[in-house]
Order: C-alpha cells, then structure tokens, then sequence
C-alpha cells in the first residue's frame, strides 16, 4: 500500500480512539465515608419491664401454716378449735393409745383417775402427748373412786348450829352474758389485757385471797402450763371459763362446784417474777378482756 493511503487511515483511526477516550464516562470519585460503629446489641430488661417502670417482684406462694398440735391440757389455745374425743374407754385397761382429741385431763375424767398419777406413770411434761403415744394407766382392775368430800368441821355439842356464811365477795358485780361476775381479788391491775398478754395481772402481797369470779366447776387444778404456776380454771358454762395463775396455794380440787366469791386460793408467784395473780376470761376458748366481765 502506498504512503498517500496509509496516511488516511493512521490519521481515522487516531481520530476514532481520541473520540473513544472523550466519549467514555469520568471515572467516578469515592467520597471518603467515616466507619460508624455497630449499633449496641438491646440488652433485655432483667426485670421485665420499662426502665422507668417499678420493679414489681412476682407474688410469694403463700405458706400453709403447720396444722394445729394436739391440745395436751385442758387449756386450749387461742384461735383453735379443740375437739375433745368422747369414745368410750375400758376403765380396767392398762394402756391406752393416743388419738385426736385425747388430753391429760380428758382421759383422767374418762378412766377415772387422778391427773397427777397419769403424769407420774408416763413421764409426762407440761402435759404434752402425741397422737400414737402409748400410756400406761394405772393397773386397779377396777374404777377408780372420786376423792370424798371433805366434811365440815364438827360443831361443839352445846352449841346451836347457826346457818353456813355467804362466800367472801371481793367489791361490787356486773351481769354479763347472763353470768353475775366479781373481782377475782382486791389487787389493782399493773398489766392490761393485749399483745402477748392473754389476761390481766393484779398487784398484791403474798397469801392474799384470790376469789372464784363467778360460779362454776373446778375444770384443772395444778402446775402443768408453764408461765402459769400453779393455776386453777373454772368452767362457767359452755362457753365461758376463767382462769387464775402463779398462785402460792390451791385450796379446791379439780370437780369441785365453786361459788363466786368464793375463796380458792392465795396469791404468790409461782412461775412468776413477782407476787401476782395471771387472771384470764376465755370465750369459746378464746382470750378476751377481763375488765369488759369483771367490775
């Protein structure tokens, strides 16, 4: 090919890459981009809620409360429901098991027998006994006979018999629940009826009269309730009975009809830090105010 041709074509095909390279498009710019860092994972609220929201914690599964012992004495509680078992007994056994309803005092008057020998003979303690507990009983072969009754003092030959005193009354009576009540003493109240108190408790010296607050049956007469001293509890009918602690001496026996104002022990402070008598009135068993019975 001759140089006159050659020249052409070299000089088309310069033109066509230069137009080639104008046409094609910028190269694009990156634009400098800051590295954000990666958002913070969301922690979930360990207690369930907003974070201005009150932590509420979950409701407590109320606990049962422990079935009731089985009342051992014939001092029942407050706030229990005591069912004394009425089933009849062998009065020649020798042993005797325990069930429900089965106190010190319920199986003495149900044998016949005298408390204080169905403690000895068993070992018993404060007049605690548990359902299945096996006792032994005092080996007669026969019913045990009440104690008599004391006689009354022999009046001198030439003397006329003059007609039995009226029992002591310590101040004035109130008519409550149908029932005539007195001052179980002539002491003053130095520790009130409520909180751990189940009674009242009255100032005095030692041997000072205690009276029966109303008539009624001697239901316990002894030392088995600790706090309690010697104590005495007088049934008044089927719901009232009052009872008097931390007396020095006992002078009526479990049984016995009482009259009110009548004397039935004396003051002391037995099982006590001071000289005093413990007086309770119980409803259905319950601790109520004395002071709302006795003036």
């Amino acid at each position: 090919m001759t140089l006159h041709k050659i020249l052409p074509l070299s000089l088309l095909a310069l033109s066509l890459t230069a137009c080639g390279i104008l046409s094609q498009p910028p190269a694009p710019v990156e634009q400098g981009t800051s590295i954000q860092p990666a958002p913070a994972p969301v922690v979930e609220n360990p207690y369930g809620a907003a974070d201005d929201a009150p932590y509420t914690p979950p409701a407590a599964t109320p606990v049962q409360p422990a079935p009731a012992p089985v009342s051992s004495g014939s001092y029942v509680p407050p706030n229990s429901t005591y069912i004394p078992s009425n089933a009849p007994v062998d009065p020649n056994a020798t042993t005797h098991t325990v069930v429900y309803g089965d106190t010190v005092y319920n199986l003495s008057k149900r044998y016949n027998i005298n408390a204080d020998e169905l403690r000895s003979l068993n070992n018993i303690v404060d007049n605690n006994i548990t359902i299945g507990q096996v006792l032994r009983l005092p080996n007669r072969g026969a019913v045990a006979t009440p104690a008599p009754a004391q006689p009354a003092p022999a009046v001198a030959p030439a003397t006329p018999a003059t007609p039995a005193a009226a029992p002591v009354v310590s101040g004035t009576t109130r008519q409550v629940a149908g029932i005539t009540w007195a001052r179980p003493t002539n002491g003053q109240i130095f520790s009130n009826f409520g909180g751990t108190n189940k009674g009242v408790k009255y100032s005095g010296q030692s041997g000072q009269p205690i009276y029966a607050a109303a008539d009624g049956e001697v239901k316990y007469s002894g030392s088995g309730l600790r706090g309690y001293g010697n104590l005495l509890i007088i049934q008044h009918n089927s719901k009232y009975l009052t009872a008097y602690g931390n007396n020095a001496t006992i002078m009526v026996k479990e049984g016995q009809k009482v009259k009110r104002g009548q004397q039935i022990a004396t003051m002391g402070n037995t099982d006590a830090t001071q000289t005093q008598l413990h007086f309770e009135v119980r409803e259905n068993g319950n601790a109520v105010d004395p002071t709302k019975f006795v003036p």
